[in-house]
C-alpha cells in the first residue's frame, strides 16, 4: 500500500532516510521529506507528471523535514502551475512549520499551510486520504506523531519515529484492528533509546499480529532475515 523513497535512519545513507510515499491521479502523497528525499524523487522521476504534492510531517529532524524547502521551492518554480503553490504541508498545530521554512528562506506564498489538532482530510480530484494524529514517545525537545490513515479502504498505522507503541494502538493491532503497520524498528538496543528495538517490539507483538507489520526507519546493521524469522516484514526503497 505504501512504498518507501528511503527506509533507513538518519545515518544509514545506504538506505535513505524513512519516507512513505503514494503516487496516484497526478498526486504525489508523501510522508516526510528527510535530507536525502529530494533528490531521491528527482533519480526516479517519481516528480514527473504530478500536478500537486501533499507532504504529511511526522516532527522535525532534519532526516525528516531536511529536503522540504527545496521540494517546495521545486513546486513554486518548476511544477504544473509556475510561482503557484504547488505542495501542500500538513502537521499537527504544535508544530512549528513555518519558521522553520521561513529560515530556509521559503515564503509562505511558495506552500500550502494546514496545520491541525487531531485529524485532517486531502483531496485533489479523484485522490483521497484521511489520517488521525497520534502522540507518540521519541525524543523530550521535539513533539512527535505518529498516524492512523484511511486510504482506499485500508487502516494504516504509520509510527513516525517513537521507541514505544501506544497502548490503544498495540491493543488494536493485537485485535487485528489495522490492515498495515508500519512501525520504526532498529537493532539497536540501549538504555534510553529513542527508537523501537527489534527486541522491544518482539516482546510487545503477539505473534498472530506479525503478518501486517513492516519494520521502518532501519540503523546500521539492522538484520532483516532476523526480524523476517520472528515474524516482521520489512519495508524496502524503491532505489
Amino acid at each position: 500500500m505504501l512504498n518507501f523513497i528511503g527506509c533507513g535512519s538518519a545515518f544509514n545513507i545506504a538506505l535513505g532516510n524513512n519516507g512513505a510515499f503514494i503516487k496516484k491521479d497526478h498526486v504525489l502523497f508523501l510522508i516526510d521529506c528527510g535530507s536525502s528525499t529530494f533528490a531521491r524523487l528527482q533519480k526516479t522521476n517519481l516528480l514527473e507528471d504530478v500536478e500537486e504534492i501533499c507532504i504529511l510531517l511526522t516532527h522535525t529532524h532534519c532526516d525528516h523535514i531536511g529536503s522540504l524547502g527545496d521540494l517546495i521551492l521545486y513546486g513554486y518554480y518548476s511544477m504544473n502551475k509556475p510561482a503557484e503553490a504547488n505542495v501542500c504541508v500538513y502537521a499537527p498545530n504544535d508544530l512549528n512549520i513555518k519558521p522553520l521554512l521561513q529560515m530556509m528562506g521559503v515564503e509562505e506564498n511558495a506552500y500550502k499551510l494546514i496545520q491541525f489538532s487531531e485529524s485532517a482530510e486531502y483531496q485533489y480530484a479523484d485522490f483521497h486520504i484521511d489520517f488521525e494524529s497520534i502522540k507518540v514517545s521519541h525524543v523530550k525537545e521535539l513533539k512527535s506523531y505518529g498516524y492512523i490513515i484511511h486510504y482506499e479502504n485500508k487502516t494504516i498505522y504509520y509510527s513516525g519515529d517513537c521507541n514505544d507503541i501506544p497502548a490503544d494502538i498495540l491493543n488494536r493491532q493485537n485485535n487485528g484492528g489495522f490492515d498495515l503497520f508500519y512501525q520504526d524498528t532498529c537493532i539497536a538496543e540501549y538504555e534510553g533509546n529513542v527508537h523501537l528495538s527489534l527486541k522491544k517490539l518482539d516482546k510487545l507483538m503477539d505473534a498472530k499480529a506479525r503478518e501486517k507489520v513492516y519494520c521502518m526507519h532501519l540503523d546500521n546493521g539492522f538484520n532483516e532475515d532476523e526480524a523476517k524469522k520472528l515474524g516482521f516484514n520489512v519495508v524496502a526503497p524503491i532505489i
